[in-house]
């Protein structure tokens, strides 16, 4: 039986209007580029986890060119340079309609919540902001230990501190579901916009259904 549930943050329990792909999306569309959200979106991910270790603000440093290479583009200096120099993680916080009732149902259940995040030190601003950090047991934050999801060794610090076995929920395939289990651990996909049609592993659309799954665990 699980001891803990560890979770994501951003695109998981909270969302940002503009998200980060979609800045993203805007770039390579006002460059010429017409692609889907969906392409951009795992395209970008898709590089961010070739990456084990923060940089200086605690995110997963992102290759450009690995991101145009999975696009499918030639890298272009007019596009790199939009890309390198756009802020494309200002969108406004908002929390999920989901959040608050599985964080409860959570803790219903007997169980500990770690919050596992690849995040500046900003985030504990909109854990206060939100009136989360009364639900966490523990934070692992990547600005604050030196390690970002897909590192295994960032779920094993949550371990440390939510025990085994734990199952973890995150919105990205590549850093937090394989991530997850690089560290022998359970995982559930949260896919809300429906962007891993294709993958067949566990995965739902909304943190009610990741309540009802971790449930059945028991």
């Amino acid at each position: 039986m699980i001891k803990s549930v560890f979770v994501d943050f951003g695109s998981t329990l909270v969302g940002f209007r503009p998200v980060f792909y979609e800045r993203v999306h805007e770039i390579v569309k006002d460059n010429g580029y017409n692609f889907d959200k969906k392409k951009v979106f795992r395209a970008y991910v898709k590089a961010m986890a070739l990456n084990n270790f923060p940089d200086e603000n605690g995110h997963n440093p992102v290759n450009l060119k690995d991101f145009l290479y999975f696009l499918g583009i030639t890298p272009n200096e007019k596009l790199v340079k939009s890309l390198n120099e756009s802020n494309i993680r200002d969108g406004e916080a908002f929390l999920y309609d989901d959040t608050i009732d599985f964080l409860e149902g959570i803790r219903s259940l007997g169980l500990k919540i770690v919050l596992v995040s690849n995040a500046t030190k900003g985030i504990h601003k909109l854990i206060d902001h939100f009136d989360l950090r009364k639900y966490f047991d523990s934070l692992v934050i990547s600005s604050e230990v030196g390690y970002v999801k897909p590192n295994p060794k960032i779920f094993y610090l949550a371990i440390s501190k939510g025990g085994y076995p734990a199952i973890h929920i995150g919105d990205i395939f590549e850093v937090d579901y394989i991530g997850a289990k690089r560290a022998f651990l359970d995982s559930i996909l949260l896919d809300r916009c429906n962007f891993y049609p294709d993958l067949n592993v566990k995965k739902e659309k909304d943190l009610k259904y990741v309540l009802s799954d971790i449930e059945k665990l028991l």
